[in-house]
Formats: structure tokens, sequence, C-alpha cells
């Protein structure tokens, strides 16, 4: 399927070439098609520069201006009003959510907000983040969108941008999630195509199970997570068949990388839809991938397997003989005793009486 919309990953990769907009003078502004808002930017040394507002989805800078409507929405009127003239003083995103939230100045300060999220929107505030106007009045469980009323940010999830090692730890370690992947895609917030990305590059395991992650592996994602961070500090565009990232993925090979992450954005359509034959194309592509995927893990648990059953084997005469030792002294002894006993035996590792599992060194 087309890429549809930007992750919270993503976004902070375009943050990052968005930087030089700070100083811009918003010269016009557009409402057009699909609810896009278009800027249009005067930034000192690089001229005049269009920025697409895609709500729910993305935005980019854009060479492209559509046919906008003759007579300009309510809301159009409403921006134009307040801010056209103003500079963008700062920018950034919300913490690791799909937020942007534009400071502006003018005779006063204002917020523009862009909500990347669900259905999305567009909202205005004064410096006081009041509501002047909003592209979409939303009531929501726990906040409303509308004139009028103090704008507040949806509820934050995991911010893992600055996520610690202990933070990591305890997440994982309370996570019941059917894996590591998907716990760091949901409870982390990463992503599902960014989650299995952390884990390749840290040598984790993905189907792992994420209460089951050592000290170490939790450092390794943790440390992962930062390294990909810097990387996309300065992303380029990597183009696959149904994606498009600012970091190449383990094991997959791009069609096409452009110089900015912006670049690879801007040339999406996010309301192109693919025909029922090309999208089961698609779909027979991912379950051959998921398919091989399935035997290769296959191969690798028969070899690990078949490498256990040989040793065992080598060693099947001392093996037989301590299981015979352990019977006989069951006879007269409790497992406490059995245990002290085994314990004297230097190839005996550990005795876990509560299981009734003994690990010794072959």
């Amino acid at each position: 399927m087309p890429k549809k919309n930007i992750s919270s990953w993503e976004l902070a990769a375009l943050m990052q070439e968005l930087k030089f907009l700070v100083r811009g003078k918003i010269s016009q502004i557009y409402h057009q098609e699909n609810e896009e808002i278009l800027l249009q930017l005067h930034v000192p040394g690089k001229g005049k520069q269009l920025l697409k507002i895609v709500p729910g989805k993305w935005l980019c800078l854009t060479s492209e201006k559509e046919e906008t409507p003759t007579r300009p929405s309510s809301f159009c009127m409403q921006l134009r009003k307040y801010i056209s003239n103003a500079f963008i003083k700062d920018f950034s995103q919300k913490d690791a959510e799909r937020v942007v939230v534009f400071e502006l100045e003018k005779e006063e300060t204002y917020f523009l907000i862009i909500e990347l999220f669900s259905k999305g929107n567009v909202v205005l505030t004064d410096k006081d983040w009041v509501i002047i106007t909003a592209l979409e009045r939303q009531i929501w469980k726990d906040r409303v969108v509308k004139p009028y009323e103090k704008y507040l940010f949806p509820a934050g999830g995991v911010n893992w941008k600055t996520i610690t090692e202990r933070e990591m730890k305890q997440i994982l370690g309370k996570s019941e999630k059917k894996n590591v992947a998907t716990a760091l895609a949901t409870e982390i917030g990463l992503g599902g195509v960014y989650a299995e990305e952390v884990c390749s590059r840290a040598g984790i395991d993905k189907n792992g199970l994420p209460g089951e992650m050592t000290t170490e592996e939790i450092k390794k994602i943790t440390k992962t997570i930062h390294s990909c961070l810097e990387l996309i500090e300065k992303p380029k565009g990597y183009i696959y068949d149904d994606d498009s990232t600012p970091l190449p993925l383990s094991g997959k090979k791009e069609n096409n990388i452009t110089s900015t992450y912006n670049e690879a954005i801007s040339a999406l359509n996010p309301y192109q839809k693919k025909s029922p034959y090309e999208q089961k194309i698609q779909a027979l592509h991912r379950m051959t991938e998921s398919q091989e995927e399935a035997i290769k893990e296959l191969q690798q648990k028969i070899e690990v397997n078949t490498a256990k059953g040989n040793k065992i084997y080598e060693h099947y005469t001392a093996l037989q003989r301590l299981l015979a030792i352990v019977k006989e002294m069951r006879k007269t002894k409790e497992w406490g005793e059995v245990a002290t006993e085994l314990k004297r035996e230097k190839k005996i590792k550990s005795v876990d009486l509560k299981n009734k599992k003994i690990v010794m060194e072959l």
C-alpha cells in the first residue's frame, strides 16, 4: 500500500531538515483541496518556500501550488487575518508525538499547531494557548478543540527520544505483548518498521519475549535507538516499494535514494489508491517474505537442536549414569539432599529444585 502518513520517527527527521525556516516570514496562506494548507514563506538567504501541511498525514516543502478556490474558506481568512506577515520565531515537534508547534511573532505571539495523528487538525491559538480558530472542531474524551477553549495537547506516550535504560527495562518488564518488536512499536512508540529495524541493528531477536530481555539486550536496544536518532539529524530519503524512510532499512534494497527525506515525502500522493491487482501482488510479496523468514528461523532451530542432539549422543553414557544415580538417591533421600550431593560434582553447574532441573557442562 502507498504510504499514507508518517510516524513520529519520520517527523523527527523532517523537523531536522526544516530548521532553516526559522525567521521565515509568512507571506501568503492558501486552503487547497483535501483540507491541505499551504504556507508561502520568504526565508532569509533561501527566498520563497512553500510549506504544505496535510493534516493527519505530514508536512513538507513543495514546489507545486495547486489551483486554489476563488473564494478562500473562513478558516483560511482567519489565518490570514492573524498570521499573514508573521515571522516564525521557532517550531518544534512536541516530545515524540506527531504534533508540530510553530511559534509565530507579529504584533502579538501566536501558536500554530499541526496535528498529524488520527484525522489531523490545524489549530491557531493566542500566546496563552486559547484557541482562535481550528480547521476542525473536535470533542474528545479528554479535550475540546474549538474557539475560546484552552488548547490541550493530547495525552503523550513514551518519549523514545530521551528514553533511558531504566525506563526501557521498566516498560518491557511489564509488557504483555507477544514479542519485543511489538512492545517497541506500540508501548515505546517506534512503529512497526522502526521497531524491527532497532531489533535488527541491535542484534536482538524481534520475536523474543519483552519481559525476558536481559540487561545487556536492553542496553543494546536503548543505545541503538539513540544512535538512529543521531543518523536522522541529516537524513536522506530511502524509497522502497511501499515505504519511504529517513534511514536505510536492514536487509532491504531501496528503489531510489533522495538527497533529503523531504524530497521523498513531497513526491508521495496520500490520496492515491492502488488497483486491486497491485494490492494482491503486494500481499503475495509480503506473504512470501514472511514464509521465507519463517523457513529461515526453522532452519536455524533445526541446526541448533541437531547440535544439541549430537552433543547429548556423544555423552549418552555419562548422562544415563547420572540419571541412574539420581533415581537411586531418590529412593532414600529428599530432593534437597540429592541437590547437595550433586553439587559436589565439578560438571554440575546448578540444580533447580523447584523445576527439578539439573544443568551440567558437557
